[in-house]
């Protein structure tokens, strides 16, 4: 308001016009609760993190390899379904026999961080991961049912016979974290933002993910960027709500999205009595993978 009222206006439209350039320059300012990203900034991660090139831009130059958890995973079932495609169940999920067999190999894979999470396996609804790939593969357009068979569509094997392993790997991606909902995976809260700031936390271990870092310290920015998401998580006897939106948190983003696609490393520092407890690191594939136009100010505020 004293602003305006040092402006010289002569008519309603040089008001209009004065106010929207401040509220512009508002939008376009450094903000710490955001770790240095502006307003519109994070309204491109949130909203469009495939549209604003402005702001972030995607590619695979490399193929990621088979070391990707969810890539890996991928490329068993399209080699088990091959020309011929793979048997549906009476239920229309993977047989038994093939969820075993990756079932044992997710056992022995480097890249398992909870080893009791598979125990007996009935179905394919047992092996989670397994189950998640499907979904996300069949989603997104790479394999399909067809005569009581699942068989690669046409897309996923113009992708295969060119050896594009890094285009197999970014639709699996970008389906995952737009259209694919996080929460069918556990029994938390809807939650939206956790899955919604999936951006903010790749910028996040772009910009801090040099060295190892407790999982907490991404916790905390991202309650400081986002605090409303603890008001959807319930209190109990047993654990506050904003203990319950920080496993949340680490859960989907840290575990089960950044970890699976390659793009962090999860180191178990500890066992807690319902969780584990990581040191976090950046891989080489993210920094392949995605290219921020902002850097992170560290001393824009105590969190950051």
């Amino acid at each position: 308001a004293r602003a305006e009222a040092e402006q010289p206006f002569e008519s309603i439209e040089e008001v209009n016009a004065f106010a929207g350039a401040l509220i512009g320059e508002r939008n376009r300012a450094a903000l710490a609760d955001f770790c240095g990203l502006s307003s519109l900034q994070m309204r491109d991660l949130l909203y469009a993190p495939f549209d604003s090139p402005q702001t972030v831009r995607f590619s695979v130059d490399k193929a990621p390899g088979r070391e990707v958890e969810i890539l890996a995973i991928f490329l068993t079932l399209a080699e088990a379904i091959g020309e011929t495609g793979l048997k549906l169940t009476a239920t229309g999920n993977l047989p038994l026999k093939f969820c075993k067999t990756v079932g044992q190999e997710l056992r022995e894979a480097p890249h398992q961080r909870r080893s009791s999470y598979i125990a007996g396996i009935r179905s394919e609804m047992d092996v989670e991961p397994l189950h998640c790939t499907r979904l996300v593969a069949e989603r997104a357009g790479l394999i399909r049912k067809y005569r009581g068979h699942f068989v690669l569509t046409k897309k996923c094997k113009e992708l295969l016979a060119r050896q594009d392993e890094g285009g197999i790997y970014l639709e699996l991606f970008k389906f995952y974290t737009t259209q694919f909902n996080w929460a069918y995976r556990d029994g938390y809260p809807e939650a939206d933002i956790v899955q919604h700031a999936f951006l903010f936390t790749l910028f996040l271990l772009a910009s801090y993910g040099e060295e190892r870092r407790p999982q907490r310290f991404y916790e905390d920015r991202f309650l400081t960027a986002f605090p409303m998401v603890v008001q959807e998580f319930a209190e109990t006897p047993y654990s506050p709500a904003e203990s319950s939106a920080r496993r949340c948190y680490v859960l989907r983003t840290l575990e089960r999205f950044a970890a699976v696609f390659g793009v962090a490393e999860l180191v178990p520092e500890s066992r807690g009595s319902h969780d584990f407890h990581y040191l976090v690191q950046k891989t080489a594939l993210l920094d392949r993978l995605v290219t921020f136009t902002v850097s992170a100010e560290p001393g824009a505020s105590g969190v950051c």
